[in-house]
């Protein structure tokens, strides 16, 4: 049976974002600030198809604020339709206002480095299987919201099958610079320590409390264990879905809540092409 909060879900995927930011503001100024985080600013950064919805949802949660004093930032919220749609393109020459979490933060790693910093200041990034990202791509982009709005990659996906979508959908990826981007933080835990390389994997895995502990204890936002241990379950992919993971709906943005996906997908044919446009994937 599936969850039957998931209407009210689908109600407020429809509220503009705008409003979305707006309430959570107003929201801020209700809830009493039990831990101040060090940190002026963190930035939660990954690229398309990485949890990055779901993420964010966690560290917009009253909760976080509570333990943190730090506001939800959505930079994506400000832009104009079609601007800097790809990840290549993404570039940030003013800062973000301070004290909030910016999530998402689709941006490669050079241009990261380029966005104005205040001195204390933490980050993540979420990495991704790109595998499992085309495979994600591919059926949030031919399935999710039909009909919402024109999509030529939608129309185009339609039309063809699924291994031909596939291989389409790896050249749209290429083109945007999203496999380019998820190389380029490989690295970046070295060259920053302010930095934290996460993988999805692990965020969804056997071991995801410790690892979201982890990545809580380097942002600076220390959730007593009881409350950490709350939000993580409210936010699971169960209580989200209504559905255990590695059962499939297609339409919804949480698809499947599994990793290696892709090996559903994948033969020789499109595992060659693949290795050719994006270069063979880290074991």
């Amino acid at each position: 049976m599936k969850n039957p909060l998931l209407k009210s879900q689908a109600l407020r995927n429809l509220i503009p974002p705008q409003i979305k930011a707006l309430y959570a503001e107003n929201l801020s100024r209700l809830i009493r600030v039990r831990r101040r985080c060090e940190f002026e600013n963190v930035y939660h950064c990954c690229v398309h198809k990485t949890g990055s919805q779901w993420i964010r949802k966690i560290l917009s949660d009253r909760e976080t604020y509570a333990y943190s004093g730090l506001k939800p930032f959505h930079y994506q919220s400000k832009l104009k339709d079609g601007e800097q749609r790809d990840i290549k393109d993404r570039e940030f020459h003013e800062p973000f206002p301070s004290r909030t979490i910016v999530s998402p933060l689709y941006v490669n790693w050079e241009h990261f480095c380029e966005l104005p910093k205040p001195p204390r200041y933490r980050a993540f990034f979420v990495s991704r299987d790109p595998r499992d990202v085309l495979v994600s791509w591919y059926f949030s982009t031919r399935y999710s919201h039909p009909g919402k709005s024109h999509d030529v990659h939608r129309e185009r996906l339609g039309e063809l099958t699924v291994d031909e979508g596939l291989a389409y959908g790896l050249d749209v990826l290429k083109e945007r610079g999203l496999f380019a981007a998820l190389e380029s933080w490989k690295e970046a835990g070295r060259r920053d320590p302010n930095v934290l390389f996460v993988r999805y994997e692990d965020l969804i895995g056997p071991g995801a409390a410790t690892e979201f502990r982890r990545l809580f204890d380097h942002v600076g936002i220390l959730y007593p264990d009881a409350v950490r241990e709350d939000l993580l379950k409210r936010y699971s992919f169960e209580e989200m879905s209504g559905r255990h993971p590695g059962e499939e709906e297609k339409g919804s943005k949480l698809r499947k809540g599994v990793a290696g996906d892709w090996r559903n997908y994948f033969d020789d044919r499109l595992a060659r092409k693949f290795a050719d446009v994006a270069g063979e994937p880290s074991p």
